[in-house]
């Protein structure tokens, strides 16, 4: 069984069948304290999209799979549906004692 495709091979997959420059990742650090916050970020035709979360750099690497994410989501969007099904029902519902 094969892995399940990355959202950074997505991103790059739908960079190459568009025909636009390859996605390029920024990582940012955060000194706080004794330590240092990490975070990333992916340009794509020229728009950042953000990692939600700051991480340490032994996870910087999700930090970039979380980017390529939030811009895979913003460039696929989902079609909205139209809301949950409603039911209705033929008879009022009272209480009576």
């Amino acid at each position: 069984m094969a892995a399940p495709e990355s959202y950074v091979q997505k991103l790059q997959h739908y960079c190459a069948t568009n025909q636009i420059a390859q996605p390029q990742f920024q990582d940012y650090s955060d000194p706080r304290g004794i330590r240092t916050a990490w975070s990333s970020s992916v340009f794509v035709q020229g728009r950042e999209y953000r990692a939600n979360l700051w991480r340490d750099y032994r996870y910087l690497e999700q930090s970039r799979e979380e980017a390529a994410e939030v811009a895979w989501k913003a460039l696929n969007p989902v079609p909205a549906s139209n809301g949950p099904s409603q039911v209705h029902y033929n008879r009022a519902y009272t209480t009576s004692r």
